[in-house]
């Protein structure tokens, strides 16, 4: 704590005590002035003791106990005049915005802080009962929280309120302690005006409208939701993206969705809108505008109204739910994804959004899926015949479950259940993981592809060749017109590394905006080796004569268009090498593999694959 004094300049012996409880950090004394923490601080990470012990010292530093014991005098002697306490209340606002202004000014991470602050909030509610002040009194957190990550305000200069107010007696006394603000230690950063972004006005109603959806479900659960929340929605609905990424940041630590974080079931009504808002945010702001326009547009155009659509990717979910006319109502078709289905609070958010209308899985159908996979699971465990990745294992006489793998198998069944119980809607997927039930289903539909209600016992001639003219006239004005089902997996490469590699464009008949847009090679790759993979599934088992070879030839081709979209793409790589692989085509395998090696040099899984496929021996 002594380098913290001297970094803040603060002269005065300061003590610091160690509570036996777990109370609130404070502050109290202003002549031989005291920090106290709580029992639980010497389990604090570095991190947060340096932030607390600064926000702690930063009140010493301005002699806050004295100010306040100033203000509780006027109103003690003025309890009389209204503005006097509206003065003191206000002080109090002013006198912790200046002290996390100082913990900034530190070099503390707004988000970071803010996480903090909260975490510290909901565990300590109890206030030493001395005349301290208290870190984080959750009266006033909502407030502190939109101020610390809010990153176009000033954080030296006062408030020009403050200044009208100091020429009166009682209150200008009073106001003017409010209004110190702490010494410009370090630059801060410039709040020079920007253009806003091309998505400004979208997004914004799109967070209007997320922001209405979330209150309404908040209001219903009748729960309390995390201070970050509702200026969350308020940055967004200005524009301010700055202060919305940072409040976000702060969000995800305590999402119970990912993994490390220390989940916080105050976020858990209203998390689904606002993970739908980021998702939107991070594709708009990273695509070429015109990219991203157009995978929304043509997604929307490709699906009739009163469809349900499953947008499995980060991107087939966050923009076609920001670019529908409204997510919430189901227009023009209802959106679900299906990575969320055996997440039961994404169930809940479902059947509060559509449950009316569609039929939503309950609770009961969660379950009974989770048990029917695990039924399945521990019979193949049995048998030997689990999938690639799937984590099943028996413990005490119990059968485990874990992963990805798993999960997805849980949100497959789950997903089966929606499009049985909702026989009157058209289906339609964009895939992130391929689930197993659908592939009979499956016909290719523009960028995505149709569940047909019955399964088809092929794929026609016409289907196929419409999806095959789609994306050849698709990709044209990304590519450039070169790839034919003559190309060879040689002149791909080459494409690849010349174009992505060496950004040698001399020829190159495509745009040179999408071979920067690293986001939109990855989605439409994505997209496209999902059909792929449907291709290569029918030629694996074909009914018809003939169709082995045809299923085979497509999938070929489209995998190729996968790869030269972009041939860092995972789906892309890995899932053409199999096809590739099971026709014996081994040095085609090894081609495509070293070629994405030079584009992505530190990529574990790809150097392992080069290895499994010096080993692999040719089927006889």
């Amino acid at each position: 704590m002594r380098l913290l004094c001297d970094e803040l300049r603060v002269g005065r012996p300061v003590t610091l005590l160690l509570s036996a409880d777990d109370v609130m950090a404070g502050t109290w004394g202003w002549w031989q002035p005291v920090i106290l923490l709580p029992a639980e601080a010497d389990e604090w990470s570095p991190e947060r003791r340096r932030v607390v012990l600064l926000h702690e010292l930063a009140h010493v530093k301005r002699w806050d106990c004295l100010t306040q014991m100033i203000a509780r005098l006027a109103c003690a002697v003025y309890w009389f005049n209204p503005l006097v306490w509206v003065a003191a209340r206000r002080m109090c606002v002013e006198r912790e915005r200046a002290c996390d202004d100082l913990v900034l000014n530190g070099g503390c991470k707004a988000s970071d802080y803010a996480a903090h602050l909260v975490e510290i909030a909901r565990t300590f509610r109890r206030v030493p009962q001395v005349a301290a002040i208290a870190m984080a009194r959750s009266s006033h957190l909502e407030g502190r929280i939109a101020g610390i990550v809010d990153a176009s305000r000033e954080r030296r200069a006062p408030r020009a309120w403050l200044l009208a107010v100091c020429g009166m007696a009682v209150l200008g006394l009073v106001a003017a302690i409010a209004a110190q603000k702490p010494e410009p230690d370090t630059p801060s950063l410039s709040t020079t005006p920007s253009a806003p972004p091309w998505f400004d006005e979208r997004l914004r109603a799109f967070v209007a409208a997320k922001a209405a959806q979330a209150r309404q479900l908040a209001e219903q659960a009748k729960l309390p939701v995390a201070a970050e929340v509702w200026p969350y929605f308020a940055a967004g609905i200005r524009g301010d993206w700055q202060t919305a990424t940072n409040l976000w940041v702060a969000m995800r630590r305590r999402a119970h969705q990912y993994e490390g974080t220390t989940p916080d079931d105050t976020l858990d009504t209203v998390w689904s809108p606002i993970l739908e808002i980021d998702l939107a945010w991070e594709q708009f702001a990273n695509w070429q505008e015109k990219y991203v326009l157009a995978f929304g547009n043509d997604i929307i155009k490709s699906i009739p109204s009163g469809s349900i659509y499953f947008g499995g990717t980060d991107p087939g979910r966050g923009v076609i739910t920001a670019m529908s006319e409204s997510h919430a109502d189901g227009k023009p078709f209802f959106t679900l994804t299906q990575n969320a289905l055996a997440d039961g609070t994404y169930l809940d958010y479902l059947r509060a959004m559509y449950g009316p209308t569609i039929y939503t899985p309950t609770a009961e159908d969660s379950q009974k899926s989770f048990n029917e996979y695990l039924a399945d699971a521990q019979r193949r465990l049995a048998e030997n015949k689990l999938k690639p990745g799937e984590d099943v294992r028996t413990n005490d006489g119990k059968v485990q479950v874990s992963g990805q793998v798993a999960v997805m198998s849980i949100n497959g069944l789950i997903t089966k259940i929606i499009f049985d119980r909702n026989p009157d809607r058209e289906f339609y997927v964009e895939e992130s993981f391929p689930l197993d039930w659908m592939y009979p289903h499956l016909s290719p539909n523009g960028l995505i592809m149709k569940i047909n209600r019955q399964p088809l016992a092929g794929l026609s001639e016409e289907t196929v060749q419409q999806d095959h003219e789609y994306w050849s006239r698709y990709l044209r004005p990304m590519l450039g017109d070169w790839l034919d089902y003559d190309t060879s997996v040689a002149e791909v490469t080459v494409f690849a590394e010349k174009v992505y590699l060496k950004h040698d464009l001399g020829g190159f008949t495509g745009d040179p905006q999408f071979v920067e847009d690293t986001w939109s090679q990855k989605a439409f790759s994505k997209l496209r080796s999902s059909i792929a993979g449907l291709y290569a599934w029918r030629s694996t088992d074909p009914e018809a004569p003939g169709e082995k070879q045809h299923m085979n030839r497509e999938a070929d081709f489209a995998f190729r268009q996968a790869y030269a979209l972009c041939p860092t793409s995972p789906e892309a790589i890995f899932r053409y090498v199999n096809l590739l692989l099971s026709s014996n085509r081994v040095a085609d395998a090894r081609l495509l593999a070293e070629t994405t090696l030079k584009l992505d040099p530190k990529n574990a899984q790809v150097k392992g694959l080069i290895e499994n496929l010096k080993n692999f021996k040719p089927k006889q």
